[in-house]
């Protein structure tokens, strides 16, 4: 699998996500306004934890062993028994933790009871999201990119048509209701496009899980479930504290830069998850990995910089299309977000290393130190500077997180020449 052949399918994957995202975020902005953005963002940033508590976070573990078992089928099928059975049996117990409490949820995330319903449909999606995520990471990993790709990108459509759908008819309901309900809707879809290619890679073995296995991923599950869960949760505290300190209808058009930042950092994302992941858990040469993360940043730093100059330049029109005057004063918290989101892409490639090595305790230490600095910095910045420190916050940590994982790398390097 090379690098711009997986760049190219990630670059369809990311634009049909990416365009139906901005799509759904016009009509939501059109119908609801700044509170209702922050309202889904919120939404969102729930469902990223939640979605990925049910499936264990064994999204990268069933990634790189499904690349590294490639030929042994024996090694396969005993992966993907084990895996099935973790995401069944998690998202049964955040499914009923949902259902339970879902008026303590619906307190928490939307400051009311009155959106208890959209926790309840959540609660009872969880099974087909965890059973949908599993076929997209065996595709993953066996190279089917071209499946993963339709498939992903028949999700985001799904999700578009539920949001215009539901929400011209139930406004902000609506929207909400589409981001649960798209999860039903693509799993059926997954499984009628490529059950041929894994009816013979799953069975009813997987009620017998392999212990051995369960560890193996169990690094996984805490590399994952830690940055899933420091992410979004940094993401809901500075937006409370922007509605805190400033109002709702602020924090509204943060959320809204950051939807459009989370647009072209998928290209990335998706690039790195499927090319890297399975690309550096396949090297064990040192040698063979240097030259791996070289060739990477050489190839992504030039590309992402350019989106971004492009990205500030365009950024009056990007406003203007995807959301309305309601935002115009988003343009001045663009410069730092972007300056930002470029170390934050370098770093990326050094974090996914970590992944790929399985160095565990140095990947949650990152993730949960710069998460908590990055809200304490925005902390700092938004009493001095307002919503623009939020953005230049971004910047300060993005930059001292990249100089550390480098460090970590090239430490690691010199450790294993001196071995050599």
């Amino acid at each position: 699998m090379k690098l711009l052949s997986t760049t190219i399918f990630s670059g369809i994957t990311a634009f049909v996500k990416v365009a139906s995202g901005f799509v759904a975020t016009k009509v939501i902005s059109s119908f609801a306004g700044p509170a209702g953005v922050a309202l889904v963002g919120s939404l969102t940033n729930f469902m990223a934890v939640v979605l990925s508590l049910a499936n264990g976070s064994i999204n990268s573990g069933v990634v790189k062993y499904t690349a590294e078992y490639k030929n042994d089928k024996r090694k396969s099928k005993v992966l993907y028994d084990t895996s099935l059975f973790i995401s069944v049996f998690c998202s049964v117990i955040v499914s009923v933790v949902l259902l339970l409490f879902s008026k303590y949820w619906s307190l928490k995330i939307f400051h009311s009871e009155s959106y208890r319903s959209v926790i309840l449909l959540l609660g009872v999606g969880m099974i087909f999201y965890s059973l949908n995520t599993i076929i997209l990471n065996i595709l993953n990993g066996l190279g089917y990119i071209k499946k993963f790709t339709v498939i992903n990108g028949l999700s985001s459509f799904f999700t578009l048509l539920l949001t215009v759908g539901l929400i011209y008819y139930y406004e902000i309901f609506g929207a909400l209701y589409a981001l649960v309900l798209a999860q039903f809707a693509v799993f059926f879809v997954a499984v009628l496009l490529v059950w041929k290619k894994l009816k013979h890679h799953l069975s009813l073995d997987f009620l017998k899980p392999n212990l051995q296995t369960i560890k193996n991923l169990s690094h996984f599950s805490l590399m994952v479930g830690v940055s899933s869960v420091c992410a979004p949760l940094a993401q809901i505290l500075i937006r409370n504290m922007i509605t805190q300190e400033i109002d709702l209808n602020s924090a509204g058009i943060w959320q809204g830069l950051i939807r459009i930042s989370d647009g072209y950092l998928l290209v990335i994302q998706i690039t790195l998850g499927t090319y890297f992941l399975p690309k550096l858990s396949s090297l064990k040469d040192w040698f063979e990995i240097r030259k791996e993360i070289f060739n990477g940043i050489k190839f992504l730093a030039p590309l992402f910089l350019l989106m971004c100059v492009m990205v500030y330049f365009f950024r009056f029109y990007i406003i203007e299309i995807l959301y309305n005057e309601k935002f115009a004063s988003m343009e001045e918290l663009f410069f730092w977000q972007l300056a930002g989101d470029f170390f934050k892409v370098i770093s990326m490639v050094f974090t996914y290393l970590m992944l790929s090595k399985v160095m565990t305790k140095m990947f949650i230490f990152t993730e949960v130190f710069f998460s908590a600095l990055y809200v304490c910095l925005s902390f700092v910045f938004l009493k001095k500077m307002g919503i623009q420190g939020t953005t230049f916050a971004f910047f300060i940590n993005s930059l001292m997180c990249l100089i550390f994982v480098a460090s970590v790398f090239v430490k690691r390097l010199f450790r294993n020449y001196n071995k050599a």
